[in-house]
């Protein structure tokens, strides 16, 4: 039998149906349906294997071991009858969705950003240099909140003295820095008759924490202005230190090594590497070798030979008699207080405008104490004592003017320079 084509050529119909199958048109899915198939596949896909796997566990578990194999099977039973009544669930809200022609609610999961960790390389002389944009100042209780709420990571849940609502001397402002690595916050109060300016600091790392010596080594004749050797190292907050050149008293401590002491009466405070304050008492170091035992023993960076203490693990201290400062009389007095790990106070009490009162130490030491620190220490006062932000003086020092003097502690950043 000749070959014969599927359609005959006359007009190439094609071949009739069988009766009773009618022809259907192709009908093409709709949005709808192919976002049902999809969302339906991201649940039941999942779902399922994890049901599986949750049985095949079970059967694994149970082999071997036939006295466990009926509660086994209570619990396969009851983990398909939840897998069933979320996938239904599930199936239903979507469709609902679907039909209301609103989109499937996800959830939004807040990521916490993550912060870089920075420090200043040891033997470093100079701080990496601020970033301008990131001071600010105002007086405005709700940028305030704002600064201190933008600084909560860096605080680490400390709690700080500093109020947005504090009571400001009149005609001051609050100035602020903040950045990936330091913040800083600097302040003017009025308390009995004096100014107090308080800088309150929260640091990364111990090495944002540093000591400086003017000429940049021990024992330099070179003196300088606060703001001088503030500028030239970048700090962002510095204050004058302990003048360690003006006086032989203490013990002098720099780059680890004891240099010198005098202990008889002295009460001196020590930085360790950590950033943590130390102190030692009249009579409990007189030799050089005793104060580099207690260097080593205690990891010490740098010491400040002056004092008194004025507070040592919260209990604060009042002297009667000490070798300096004029402790029983008005004088401008400066401090370095530690309210925990990493978090500082400089604070000084000056003259300024209508308030011409200066404290004795004792006076001093309550409203330093009241800033609720661990551990405060009495620094070089009357034309010595000055805080400087930004490279500009905040308080007002005596006569009205700075002096040169031999050395500075000061808080950098440590966010590379650009960065």
């Amino acid at each position: 039998m000749a070959y014969q084509p599927k359609f005959a050529r006359k007009g190439n119909a094609p071949a009739p149906r069988p009766a009773g199958k009618e022809s259907r048109p192709v009908r093409k899915r709709s949005a709808g349906v192919w976002a049902l198939l999809i969302l339906l596949g991201m649940v039941i896909v999942p779902a399922a294997s994890w049901a599986t796997g949750m049985l095949l566990l079970g059967m694994v578990q149970n082999v071997g071991r036939p006295k466990q194999t009926a509660p086994a099977k209570t619990e396969n039973q009851t983990i398909l009858l939840d897998f069933e009544s979320y996938v239904s669930a599930r199936d239903q809200a979507i469709r609902t969705a679907l039909r209301s022609g609103e989109k499937p609610e996800i959830a939004e999961v807040e990521v916490e950003p993550v912060h870089k960790r920075y420090w200043i390389e040891e033997g470093t002389q100079v701080a990496p240099e601020p970033n301008p944009d990131c001071y600010g100042q105002s007086t405005d209780p709700e940028v305030l909140a704002q600064v201190l709420e933008d600084a909560a990571w860096l605080l680490e849940d400390q709690p700080t003295y500093f109020r947005p609502d504090a009571e400001l001397f009149a005609g001051s402002t609050v100035q602020y820095y903040l950045d990936d690595s330091i913040f800083a916050v600097t302040w003017k109060e009025v308390h009995e008759g004096s100014v107090y300016t308080f800088s309150e600091i929260k640091v990364s790392h111990p090495s944002q924490f540093r000591r400086h010596l003017a000429g940049g080594e021990y024992g330099s004749e070179m003196q300088y202005l606060t703001t001088e050797m503030a500028a030239s190292v970048n700090a962002v907050v510095a204050s004058a230190g302990d003048f360690y050149r003006f006086r032989d008293f203490g013990a002098v401590v720099y780059e680890g090594v004891a240099r010198r002491v005098e202990g008889t009466y002295a009460e001196t405070c020590y930085i360790d590497a950590n950033g943590d304050m130390h102190f030692t008492y009249g009579g409990e170091v007189l030799t050089v070798e005793d104060v580099q035992k207690f260097v080593d023993a205690h990891d010490i960076s740098f010491s400040l030979a002056f004092g008194p203490v004025l507070v040592d693990n919260y209990e604060v201290k009042n002297p009667e008699w000490y070798g300096v400062g004029e402790i029983n009389e008005g004088y401008a007095r400066a401090a370095l207080c530690q309210m925990g790990p990493l978090h500082y106070i400089v604070v000084t009490a000056n003259t300024e405008g209508a308030y011409q009162d200066i404290p004795t130490v004792k006076l001093f030491s309550k409203y330093v104490a009241a800033t609720g620190c661990q551990n405060a220490y009495c620094l070089d006062g009357g034309q010595t004592a000055t805080i400087v932000m930004n490279d500009q003086l905040v308080n007002r020092p005596v006569y009205g003017q700075q002096r040169k003097i031999s050395d500075i502690i000061y808080f950098a950043t440590a966010v590379p320079e650009g960065g």
